[in-house]
């Protein structure tokens, strides 16, 4: 299974990787199921799945993440996800608690639906953007470092406070102290966020600075030290603490954040309804490579047994891209 997960390609039409370190990737999962479709001994196809609670209005529900899916290459297109697909939903189904639901983060030119019950349930897409936040050149700064214990209980507050008209806000849950960095103001914590490290090997990118990219940066000495896309370290930023007034303190906690890493791009996903987003682009300066490289990813749920005025809360209402979800 690991070999499958090693060798597969991640991404839509025109962006493609590998994951690098799919072992601590894995890692991360807080329940995890595997399904594997084997034929004469060879491993064809997996799905990884996550189970997981999600917090929908005062319920909290039962979950199944969808989190990665891989085919080995020459049996591609033969309709093996498919075979195996249908036998995954029938077993989550089962096993799902009530009001439960599945999920999954799908590239938007991708083709997927979940279907976890043909009987029952109400399908939900989010549209979730995806905003790289990218310098050549990051650099610390002395107001910015990692979380104290004593700042975790007021960090989650804070987060719950902010994104009180969104969906699916498991802070309690995805906070992870050892990944979060604070910007602190008089000895009070302004901004903050959570990272992980990612580690992809490019395989295409999209448009003129995609190009530039692969085929440019390798010729330009010295530059391939600062972005190497065989071995791209990107982090995932989650759990966006960035209060009214504070956008230019949180811009700082990313740019250290690349800097204590090593970094030079960070990745944001928030649902386009959501107000934080629409703030974040009215004050954020992104840097060189987001205009060009920035797209967005389907976030597809199908609920099971869950009452009409909560699954309407899932459609209506803006949706928390936990940092608990592997991506």
């Amino acid at each position: 299974m690991l070999d499958l997960l090693r060798g597969a390609v991640w991404g839509s039409r025109d962006t493609k990787y590998q994951i690098l370190n799919i072992e601590a990737k894995l890692q991360r999962l807080r329940d995890p199921l595997y399904f594997v479709l084997s034929e004469h001994g060879e491993e064809l196809c997996v799905f990884v799945l996550d189970h997981c609670r999600k917090p929908v209005g005062r319920s909290e529900c039962d979950a199944y993440h969808f989190a990665m899916a891989a085919t080995v290459r020459h049996r591609r297109n033969q309709g093996l996800a498919g075979i195996l697909i249908d036998q995954i939903r029938p077993y989550c189904e089962a096993r799902l608690g009530k009001p439960g639901l599945g999920f999954a983060y799908v590239e938007s030119t991708t083709e997927f639906s979940l279907r976890l019950s043909d009987r029952v349930g109400h399908s939900i897409e989010a549209d979730i953007a995806l905003l790289l936040f990218t310098r050549f050149f990051p650099h610390e700064d002395a107001r910015v470092g990692r979380i104290g214990r004593e700042e975790i209980d007021g960090f989650r507050a804070a987060l719950k406070d902010l994104y009180a008209d969104h969906e699916l806000v498991d802070v309690d849950a995805s906070v992870n102290p050892d990944e979060c960095f604070v910007y602190r103001r008089a000895g009070n914590v302004a901004a903050g966020v959570q990272a992980e490290v990612l580690r992809w090997s490019v395989e295409s990118m999209p448009g003129f600075a995609g190009k530039l990219l692969l085929e440019g940066l390798p010729l330009v000495p010295g530059l391939k030290r600062v972005i190497d896309l065989r071995d791209l370290r990107i982090l995932r930023f989650g759990n966006l603490l960035v209060p009214e007034g504070s956008e230019a303190e949180f811009f700082t906690v990313l740019s250290a954040c690349l800097a204590r890493h090593e970094a030079r791009i960070g990745l944001i996903m928030l649902d386009e309804r959501s107000p934080v987003l629409a703030r974040l682009r009215r004050h954020g300066r992104f840097g060189l490579l987001s205009r060009g490289l920035n797209g967005s990813v389907k976030l597809c749920l199908d609920t099971v047994g869950m009452e009409p005025d909560l699954a309407a809360r899932l459609a209506n209402h803006p949706l928390h891209v936990s940092a608990a979800d592997v991506f």
